[in-house]
């Protein structure tokens, strides 16, 4: 005989590059201090209705985890870049199966802030998983922008769904969309199917239609003339048309109110619809990964997805679940927190930040944080300037910028899916690898953090001790949120937890070593590193390989 279920045998890792959350007085606590600047502006909360939550196991007993955390240089460290810790992560279960029914488990393990990427060609997270040491399991990364396009996707379908069962907001909507996106269509078409100015100009004066759909353009001999340079006039008219309706007779705010114009203006692409409905989470939201974004790709499927999200709850507040939700489900606290170095207290995260930085938002340094902690870009507005879109449609952006409430939408969180089967009266190991850079705080003295959800061993009837051992470079202090006391100094091969290259052996690092054995199955586990510590060692180091080298020349 065989069962199914889906539980949760995972921690939630906060690491580096992907974060954003509340500010300190509207569920925060994260705190960004920006100079002279206001570092308690209020946040809001992005909407999604996801069925991606975890169930509990009542069968299958865990009769141990061995955790463990190694902090060491990437294998790949970039040419003059500060040296960031890359935090390998093992997590080893041990689990009985005591019936005598083969049991096969759907299994999720969520991942906040980004994995750290293999630097081949594919750049594919880095993260394992494997039976018995030897069976690889194939897991599915469920990513951050998946989650994000299926909360798109919902809202749009929420949207379009209020609309349509409002006779007089979908005739208000139909007119801004049929002055604005169809014109544009029925122009683009024109011209592709005349492709010659003068006979478009012609056709254009002998057909009042063609009059009515082709855009003002005084090369096209178009009788209307934009208002502001952007649109015509009567796309204008039905801009505040919708925008009157929304406010006088819905009731609703100015800002919500311009959000729903641009959303009746832009051109977001196809109204997707969702495959068959039995079809798991992580196969639904593979569709959605880049869509209903349009012209808002400018402004990040984060402030994008926001967009939606906000109008959504316009029209039913009770649509979805709060991205918070997810997390609650999971056991982990969305809120970012750090562990003091010096108290080891818990407190909120701390990140000083120059909102002028400028860095490469596709593949950001891990060590410069105001260049590429997209926390900034929640309290920054940016639009990119290479979109490649109109000015209409850059006006649109700007104006969704300027609407929205500023949003910490919490570090985007990635799923790893698998599955696993467990014979009869069993006993198995179950090994979870994956790598990611820690992220920093810059509260007196520097750090370098790492938090691990523990609640998810909650979710289990049955869960044994969590035995936990902290690797970190020896002279490099360690905090952690728990009594973990030093367990001494040992020579630690890292070939296979950093760069899992094939090697069976390399040359091995000083490590001081943390051990104790958690009996708390809930809360999270924090860790920090003091980073100048970190950057000295790792200084000497690389001033010492530079003075051998020009001694051997």
């Amino acid at each position: 005989m065989q069962t199914r279920t889906t539980i949760a045998i995972c921690a939630l890792l906060v690491a580096d590059w992907c974060c954003t959350s509340p500010a300190l007085g509207n569920g925060g606590p994260f705190v960004v201090k920006y100079p002279g600047g206001d570092p308690a502006a209020k946040g809001t909360v992005a909407r999604f209705d996801l069925d991606l939550k975890p169930g509990r196991e009542e069968r299958l007993r865990v009769v141990k985890e061995d955790l463990k955390i190694i902090f060491a240089r990437s294998p790949v460290q970039p040419d003059k870049e500060p040296v960031v810790p890359l935090a390998a992560v093992s997590a080893k279960y041990t689990i009985q199966n005591p019936t005598d029914q083969k049991i096969e488990v759907d299994f999720g393990f969520p991942i906040l802030r980004g994995f750290y990427l293999n630097p081949s060609m594919m750049r594919a997270p880095d993260v394992e998983v494997r039976l018995n040491d030897k069976q690889y399991l194939h897991p599915t990364v469920i990513s951050n922008s998946m989650i994000y396009g299926l909360i798109r996707q919902q809202a749009r379908e929420t949207i379009e769904k209020a609309v349509a069962g409002d006779a007089g907001l979908a005739e208000l909507v139909a007119i801004v969309r049929a002055t604005g996106l169809v014109r544009q269509r029925a122009r683009a078409t024109v011209d592709a199917a005349i492709r010659d100015e003068a006979a478009l100009a012609k056709a254009v004066t002998v057909d009042p239609l063609l009059t009515v759909l082709v855009t003002a353009d005084p090369l096209h001999n178009a009788p209307a003339a934009p208002t502001s340079g952007l649109r015509e006039a009567d796309h204008e008219a039905a801009r505040a048309a919708l925008a009157n309706y929304l406010k006088v007779t819905k009731k609703w705010t100015d800002a919500d109110a311009a959000l729903m114009v641009e959303f009746a203006s832009c051109d977001l692409g196809n109204n997707m619809k969702a495959v068959a409905a039995e079809s798991p989470p992580w196969v639904r939201a593979t569709q959605f990964v880049g869509a209903n974004l349009g012209p808002l790709r400018a402004i990040g499927e984060q402030k994008a997805t926001q967009f939606f999200a906000r109008l959504a709850s316009c029209f039913d507040p009770k649509v979805a679940a709060t991205y918070e939700a997810i997390f609650a489900a999971w056991g982990g606290d969305v809120r970012e927190r750090s562990v003091d170095l010096a108290t080891g207290q818990l407190r909120p995260r701390e990140i000083a930040v120059d909102p002028k930085g400028s860095g490469n938002r596709e593949n950001p340094s891990p060590g410069r944080e105001e260049a590429s902690d997209p926390t900034v870009y929640a309290r920054v507005d940016y639009l990119d300037p290479n979109a490649g879109i109109t000015e209409a449609e850059k006006a649109s952006c700007q104006t969704v910028l300027k609407h929205l409430p500023v949003i910490f939408t919490f570090a985007p969180m990635n799923l790893v899916h698998y599955q696993a089967s467990f014979p009869p009266n069993s006993t198995q190991t179950l090994t979870v690898r994956y790598k990611q850079y820690a992220y920093k705080d810059t509260h007196e003295p520097n750090t370098y953090q790492l938090a691990y959800v523990l609640h998810p061993a909650s979710l289990w009837k049955d869960f044994g001790p969590i035995n936990l051992e902290i690797a970190a470079p020896q002279g490099v202090p360690v905090r952690a949120s728990v009594p973990c006391p030093a367990a001494g100094m040992e020579e630690v091969d890292l070939t296979n937890d950093m760069d899992r290259s094939g090697r069976t052996a390399g040359p091995k690092t000083r490590c001081d070593i943390y051990r104790t054995t958690l009996m708390e199955k809930t809360g999270e586990l924090f860790v920090a590193l003091d980073a100048a510590a970190w950057s000295k060692a790792f200084d000497t180091k690389d001033e010492g390989q530079k003075a051998q080298q020009q001694s051997s020349r």
